[in-house]
């Protein structure tokens, strides 16, 4: 973006005075700190009161930086000086003070920081909707916008009107930071999007994210497919032979397991366990000679216990029909206990 001389000289003056301002408030505040922190760690009870002023003080300085980048009600901002004055109010130790001032008072300037350059992107992509080249420009466009300090605003490739660059060289100012900012963005019929972050820092955090979000969702498959362990709210049954029977129907057969599990699964359980043995797609439920085995592994029976995982009243209603068919045609005894929370093993070959 080219500006006259006269303005460049100007701004060229006033960057060098922000820069010698901004280089001696950051030595002051760091003295400042240090004299505190020493100050802090060497007090007594008897100056907690002093402390705690000071720590309000710090409290109402981040309100106001918020307010000066005017991210005040964003709602991690808003949370995060609720949860600043809240913790100094039940603060009553000057040592838990001490650590207070300097562990929060970091975590809240650093989530204005935050609001402020996200505020900034939403700001941007605001401005190049509304761009009057772009507007009569047809199809996807991509290109990078990098704003620095005392340089304005460049793009790549120059798709940007020079007015759309000004006002937006004009909001980067409004938050008085002086480092430079990058962007990728892609823009299709006026409506603009923020591509992965340009600056590599950011690309990395995005990385980080997406990998965290990814290894939250592998648990999520390993858990709903039997591979790791299991637990919530469901039910426990219980399914034991006919008292004094003597013919082959009076006992448990795998069928009758099998017809139970397939009544869960139909009710909306998100996982069934049949004798400790954690059920997947492939599982077998057969019977070899007297004894029922699942996952090719031989289980207690007499009672059979059956544990899933799920809506505890809708699987206990689900199974009615079938806990009449046992109950009255083969007088099987049918226990359905209710549980809060029920653990369910993982599947193990």
């Amino acid at each position: 973006m080219k500006l006259g001389s006269g303005h460049a000289l100007i701004d060229n003056k006033v960057l060098v005075l922000v820069g010698i301002l901004l280089i001696l408030n950051t030595v002051v505040a760091g003295l400042n700190f240090n004299i505190l922190y020493l100050q802090f760690t060497n007090d007594t009870q008897e100056d907690f009161h002093p402390q705690k002023v000071m720590a309000q003080d710090m409290l109402e300085y981040s309100r106001r930086f918020a307010q000066n980048l005017h991210v005040q009600d964003r709602p991690s901002v808003k949370e995060a000086l609720a949860a600043f004055s809240y913790e100094i109010d039940l603060t009553e130790d000057s040592d838990e003070l001490t650590r207070l001032i300097f562990n929060y008072g970091r975590q809240v300037q650093e989530t204005i920081l935050k609001e402020w350059d996200a505020l900034l992107r939403e700001k941007i992509l605001t401005l190049i909707n509304q761009d009057r080249n772009l507007k009569q420009r047809p199809g996807k466009v991509q290109f990078t916008l990098r704003i620095t300090p005392g340089e304005k605003v460049q793009v790549d490739p120059p798709v940007l009107h020079e007015e759309t660059l000004e006002k937006i060289y004009e909001q980067y100012l409004e938050g008085g930071m002086a480092q430079e900012m990058a962007f990728r963005i892609e823009v299709e019929e006026s409506r603009s999007r923020m591509l992965v972050p340009y600056n590599p820092l950011d690309y990395i955090q995005t990385l980080t994210e997406e990998l965290d979000t990814l290894r939250v969702s592998m648990h999520e498959m390993r858990v709903a497919a039997g591979l790791a362990e299991m637990s919530g709210p469901g039910v426990i049954i219980k399914l034991y032979d006919a008292q004094n029977g003597y013919t082959a129907s009076d006992i448990i057969h795998d069928s009758d397991v099998r017809d139970v599990v397939n009544e869960l699964f139909a009710a909306g359980a998100k996982g069934v366990a049949v004798g400790g043995q954690r059920l997947i797609a492939t599982s077998p439920i057969r019977c070899v000679g007297p004894v029922i085995r699942v996952n090719q592994k031989e289980i207690s029976a007499n009672p059979v216990v059956i544990e899933a995982v799920g809506d505890p009243d809708v699987l206990a209603s689900g199974l009615d029909i079938i806990r009449f068919s046992l109950e009255f045609h083969r007088k099987f005894q049918f226990e359905i206990e209710k549980r809060d929370n029920v653990i369910l093993p993982q599947y193990r070959n």
